[in-house]
């Protein structure tokens, strides 16, 4: 039977025919308003990145677990890391194949010393292997690479760039992360391009939105590793637990450490096997990621219930009793506000005071990454409607004062937002909080 047939009916049997017939439209939708094209740079950025960085004093380890890999594509891999512009990498493939495949391509480059094979004797698991591969990273920096993904040329010059930039404003990046984008099997074409927020919490605990190209600090990913007991979500409980160490040392903040960089640098290859093509070929792995936002919930002390969205991967946080007081640094929940024909017409806004997720219907998600649908941190919230706490609420009520008999809503909101930002609050979006509007 068509795999899309397939994912349809499951569909109708989680969420029932009203949600399905959105999400099929909506994925119709996507298909044919796709239009996003890869731009690889230019020869003369290429030829200005590798002089640039010749005097690169940042070593990056890209580390790969390896098992039984298409020799065709652990070939593409590895000649897309040497490709870098950035040259001062090291390649770390730690090998757990049951076969001398892997072993055998990566010694027809074994006159590049940056390439290092760590044979694996026993396959002890995706998180197991790339255990084993951390010890043998010598980089300042580890960024994780699958066996049969790709890096742009330029990925490793834009990581070193940006932590080169936040030195020189007195910054410590511990992690990074990029945009990232699909490949077929080919290597020919490239579409469905993530394009990403900065660090957004809440967005991380609905879903893994990070994924790839990570790129984390040494010491931090060495102290950490990677937890068996979440094979599949390995990579969302490794930057979950990032977040947590960076919590403790940096306290609110944290999110400076952080750091996301407004660029596809990394290409996710689909094939039949593959996670990108075919997400229920690792059902297992949204079970792991569910687990996973509840540990971490649990370390930072907040008591919540997190259960499955009605898309594969993606999670609801619900806090008990409430947000405010399980989350001090969220003054106000804000929601999505309906017209008469059940179209979104306010409600959050983003950095440009733009309304987010305007004109969609009630159980749009908001295409294929369903943000619309996922909690997540926001620049500013409509005051009509929100969920204040008692400080927001009694500084909602001053500015309402101070506006008059017949106040610019919109303008009230964003005086609002701003007051409450420069006491280190932020505002949450709830996509399960709806007003029907006038």
């Amino acid at each position: 039977m068509n795999t899309d047939i397939i994912k349809t009916l499951n569909y109708i049997k989680r969420n029932g025919p009203v949600k399905t017939y959105f999400a099929v439209k909506e994925r119709l939708r996507d298909k044919k308003t796709d239009n996003y094209t890869f731009a690889p740079i230019s020869e003369e950025e290429r030829l200005s990145q590798i002089s640039e960085s010749l005097s690169g004093k940042i070593k990056i380890s890209v580390l790969v677990p390896a098992y039984n890999t298409d020799e065709a594509y652990l070939r593409a891999m590895i000649e897309s890391v040497i490709c870098q512009t950035y040259g001062r990498w090291e390649l770390v493939i730690a090998d757990a194949s049951t076969d001398a495949k892997v072993k055998s391509v990566t010694e027809e480059y074994s006159d590049d010393p940056r390439i290092v094979y760590i044979p694996i004797e026993k396959n002890l698991g995706i998180s197991g292997n790339t255990n084993e591969g951390l010890k043998h990273c010598s980089g300042d920096y580890i960024g994780l690479l699958d066996h049969d993904d790709l890096l742009t040329n330029d990925a490793l010059y834009e990581v070193v760039k940006s932590i080169k930039s936040a030195e020189d404003s007195g910054i410590e990046l511990h992690a990074l992360y990029s945009d990232e984008d699909k490949t077929n099997s080919e290597n020919t074409q490239f579409y469905e391009a993530n394009i990403k927020p900065k660090f957004n919490l809440d967005l991380l605990l609905s879903n893994n939105y990070i994924c790839h190209f990570l790129v984390t600090e040494r010491h931090l990913a060495q102290s950490i590793g990677f937890r068996s007991e979440y094979d599949g979500a390995q990579d969302h409980d490794f930057i979950l637990r990032c977040v947590t160490s960076l919590r403790q040392k940096y306290g609110k903040g944290y999110r400076d450490h952080i750091h996301h960089i407004p660029k596809v640098l990394y290409h996710w290859r689909c094939h039949e096997e593959s996670t990108a093509m075919n997400p229920k070929s690792k059902s297992y792995a949204y079970d792991a990621g569910k687990r996973a936002v509840r540990d971490f919930l649990l370390q930072e002390g907040i008591t919540a219930n997190v259960s499955d969205m009605e898309h594969v991967g993606f999670f609801r946080v619900a806090y008990e009793p409430d947000i405010f007081s399980q989350r001090s640094e969220v003054c106000a929940v804000g929601c999505r506000i309906l017209d008469r024909s059940g179209k979104v017409k306010d409600g959050v806004y983003d950095e440009n005071g733009d309304v987010m997720f305007k004109g969609l219907k009630r159980y749009d998600s908001g295409g294929r990454l369903h943000r619309a649908s996922c909690a997540m941190e926001v620049p500013y919230i409509s005051v009509l409607g929100m969920i204040p706490n008692k400080e927001a609420s009694e500084v909602f009520k001053k500015l309402l004062n101070e506006a008059g008999s017949d106040p610019d809503y919109k303008a009230l909101s964003m005086d609002f937002c701003r007051t409450m930002k420069k006491r280190g609050y932020i505002f949450v979006y709830s996509p399960d909080t709806v007003v029907k509007g006038k």
